[in-house]
């Protein structure tokens, strides 16, 4: 057990030194050496647990993706409209990105790569489905116009959302991405939003964002 419990730290420590490598210089440019001195282990125990960038690189979008997974798999609040638990999923996911850096680098990996693993395609593919459920019943609570595709409104919202993340990780702070969620929903809104349920959810969406902003900025 006492081994086991050291190779799970050794491994920990390798991890959390590509992320730190892969943050400051991009997946391309890493060397592997850079990330062995970082832990001030020998080579042979980088090759005991990772035989290659390629396979480390690997264990960092999965574990991301388990993360996210474990967010969006939270159950939704079945007694609030579903467009709330709409928006409200949005900012916990984005909230999910600015605080927690193995979720930034693994998402940053699985655009260097051009793919997704099969972990995080299962992730995505869950919640095109979970958001096309509560478009459904958005549009029988009458908060979303009748006629709407749920499966076109679901995989709109998280293209736009997973786009939203990628345009904020790249200006230089990198902060921006309750103002740049906030910004999709305003435009989204009038398209998809009921004339009578339009002026309440600008408001929820307002309040939602300061909750968040207030929360990202807490020490």
């Amino acid at each position: 057990m006492a081994r086991q419990v050291r190779s799970e730290a050794t491994r920990r420590k390798i991890l959390d030194a590509a992320i730190d490598v892969f943050n400051e210089v991009g997946y391309a440019a890493a060397d592997r050496g850079t990330i062995i001195e970082r832990t001030g282990m020998t080579k042979g125990a980088f090759y005991h647990h990772f035989d290659s960038m390629e396979s480390l690189a690997s264990a960092i979008i999965e574990e991301g993706a388990k993360l996210l997974l474990d967010v969006l798999g939270a159950p939704s609040d079945s007694f609030s409209p579903a467009l709330e638990n709409m928006v409200h999923r949005s900012f916990v996911v984005a909230d999910l990105f600015a605080s927690n850096r193995v979720a930034r680098t693994a998402e940053q990996l699985t655009l260097a790569f051009g793919k997704f693993n099969d972990t995080r395609a299962r992730v995505y593919a869950n919640w095109v489905q979970e958001m096309a459920a509560e478009v459904s019943r958005a549009i029988t609570e009458g908060d979303l116009r009748e006629g709407l595709d749920p499966n076109t409104v679901s995989e709109s919202i998280i293209g736009a959302t997973f786009g939203t993340r990628i345009l904020s990780q790249s200006t230089q702070s990198g902060n921006d991405l309750v103002g740049r969620l906030t910004r999709m929903w305003e435009l989204l809104f009038p398209a998809i939003v009921t004339d009578t349920s339009l002026s309440y959810y600008r408001e929820y969406l307002a309040r939602e964002a300061l909750r968040h902003l207030n929360h990202d900025s807490a020490p």
